[in-house]
């Protein structure tokens, strides 16, 4: 039976699962920019993300911290097991005690705040379906004939064709509450399948964010990642899994050890008007380029 679940990685522990009572996913063991910050995996289906870019520096003259997050999802084709849609939030909170991520910031103004990210939107190419249509009615009709009344039906229909067009989305926003009303420090992205087509979300994305911090101040980054599958699942084992309730700890930037590209490192303004933005957002190179700059 096709059914629509909701399968939620909840990154972050709370106050009331501190120390030995919570059961933890991945852990830091003082690890700084952990390289996996979240990861799930059912059968075929699955998601993950990796910190592939830590850098600390300015932006618009002030202190910054820059980073790169690789979202990856797996799933089949088309059918019951794909993704049909996806909400990433990623979250960064002043860290009160490097070696104790349920504690808590309760000062919203130590938090770091969000001061660009990208993407902001992508879009999918557009594909087309013709529909067909027929409107059919019949109606019953009486009349009178010099030798009474007379019954006969009628019908009358009418074939319509229209193109419906669909395409894959992710548009991102920052995420504010009331407490940060100063500056928003969240990111969010929202992924939707081709309606049309139905073959899945946008498989992969760099996710790219640049945070004004406090220089040499630690925080931490909390990743959720809420995924839409469409399969039929076996309640038992979704039952388990909310049992279980995998926690991971968030990722924890030190706010001086530095992770990544290194034609981004050699520069220390992000805002340089020739800081390389192609490679920080990992996109692809025009075919011909090698990545030394010659034609292949």
């Amino acid at each position: 039976m096709e059914q629509e679940t909701r399968i939620l990685c909840l990154i972050s522990s709370s106050d009331e699962c501190a120390g030995s009572f919570c059961l933890l996913g991945i852990r830091n063991e003082e690890r700084v920019n952990r390289s996996l910050a979240t990861q799930d995996q059912i059968g075929k289906t699955g998601y993950s993300a990796y910190v592939r870019h830590v850098q600390y520096g300015t932006y618009e003259s002030k202190s910054a911290c820059l980073l790169g997050i690789d979202f990856a999802f797996r799933f089949p084709p088309k059918g019951f097991g794909r993704f049909s849609s996806a909400e990433i939030e990623v979250t960064f909170e002043k860290a009160l005690n490097t070696s104790k991520p349920y504690l808590r910031s309760t000062d919203a103004s130590l938090d770091p705040v969000v001061a660009n990210f990208a993407p902001r939107q992508i879009l999918g190419l557009t594909k087309p379906r013709d529909n067909h249509k027929i409107l059919e009615i019949s109606a019953p009709i009486v009349f009178h004939t010099p030798f009474g009344p007379a019954r006969m039906s009628a019908k009358w229909s009418k074939e319509t064709t229209f193109t419906e067009e669909g395409r894959l989305e992710v548009h991102g926003n920052l995420a504010q509450d009331d407490d940060h009303d100063d500056g928003a420090n969240s990111v969010t992205w929202d992924l939707t399948e081709n309606p049309v087509s139905k073959d899945g979300i946008l498989r992969s994305f760099r996710g790219v964010v640049v945070l004004f911090c406090r220089p040499g101040d630690a925080f931490w980054m909390r990743v959720s990642v809420k995924p839409v599958v469409k399969f039929a699942l076996d309640p038992r084992r979704l039952l388990t899994k909310r049992l279980v309730g995998d926690r991971d700890e968030p990722v924890l930037l030190n706010g001086r050890q530095s992770l990544g590209n290194s034609s981004c490192l050699n520069y220390s303004e992000f805002d340089h008007e020739d800081f390389p933005w192609q490679d920080m957002l990992n996109l692809p190179q025009p075919l011909g380029i090698t990545d030394g700059g010659q034609v292949a």
